[in-house]
């Protein structure tokens, strides 16, 4: 049972944490909040893996594993200038682990985000705008890191912290033309050492989302969108105490799901699927099946 034990914990620290940037609504967008302007939100995220995989492959898997990581991320998004946004993100989560050997589960506060977002260019004509923006931040070690289970300390990878802080920098960009609009973001996170002496790879991602408003009325009626893109992640090598750790890191190429409605100028509502489309691992780890984001946030 112990060695049984020994191994799953080795194979659930593989998959990185869910980072806090992933709630809140549109705060990688170029586009940034009017001046002085406060948007609260609350956004809910469910991430699925069940499925072993070596490479690119799946393959059979004895222990019948799973993992379930459910998220709650409070935002606040801030106007501090017109053309600078100033967000911090809360996260509280829940992490279960199954598997035939054994079950698993740590819940807690998360590390928190925070992060200010400029505005370094805008276009505008009529129906439409072209905008470029810079976001620099850092993930802080607010998160629980000592959660147990059966008098076992759960690996980094179950605990709702990492006890480390992480930079992270993007750059967003934002062209809309009537009732389309298209997002593309390149982001990079630089993860330190932690708390267990555990270090996540570092994270790097491309994303790019059309978007079309298929319901429209006149201000301030309800507007609804609908979105489709593209996300492209590369996760380096874990390494604990300065040893690269086996079976971490990879890649993954995601198709991005979503709709959005507005049943009034300042409400915002949004729900997002996350489908991996090709997963590419090193050595052997539980892939992704699915990842659902609702958010909703109000502006004052």
């Amino acid at each position: 049972m112990i060695k049984g034990l020994g191994f799953l914990i080795a194979c659930i620290g593989l998959a990185p944490l869910s980072a806090a940037q992933q709630g809140g609504i549109e705060v990688f967008a170029a586009e940034t909040l009017f001046a002085q302007g406060t948007r609260l939100s609350l956004t809910t995220i469910y991430e699925s893996r069940s499925d072993l995989y070596s490479g690119s492959s799946e393959i059979a898997d004895p222990l019948n594993q799973s993992l379930l990581r459910r998220t709650t991320v409070l935002g606040v998004d801030h106007g501090f200038l017109p053309h600078v946004t100033l967000s911090a993100l809360i996260p509280f989560k829940d992490n279960s682990f199954e598997s035939v050997v054994g079950d698993m589960d740590g819940a807690g506060l998360g590390d928190a985000a925070v992060l200010a977002k400029y505005r370094v260019h805008e276009t505008l004509w009529p129906r439409g705008g072209f905008r470029v923006a810079v976001l620099g931040g850092a993930e802080l070690p607010t998160g629980d890191t000592n959660e147990r289970s059966g008098g076992m300390r759960l690996a980094p990878s179950l605990q709702p912290g990492s006890g480390s802080v992480d930079p992270f920098l993007a750059l967003s960009t934002n062209y809309d033309q009537g009732r389309f609009r298209v997002d593309a973001l390149a982001f990079y996170k630089d993860n330190t050492e932690g708390d267990q002496d555990f270090e996540d790879g570092d994270f790097f991602a491309l994303e790019v989302d059309f978007a079309y408003r298929f319901y429209y009325t006149k201000y301030p009626g309800q507007t609804a969108s609908a979105k489709l893109g593209l996300q492209w992640r590369d996760v380096g090598r874990s390494q604990q105490a300065g040893v690269t750790v086996a079976d971490t890191g990879y890649e993954q190429l995601m198709l991005r799901t979503g709709l959005s409605w507005h049943p009034r100028p300042d409400l915002d509502v949004s729900l997002a699927v996350d489908l991996p489309l090709e997963q590419d691992y090193v050595g052997e780890q539980l892939g992704l099946d699915y990842r659902s984001l609702l958010a909703v946030g109000i502006r004052f």
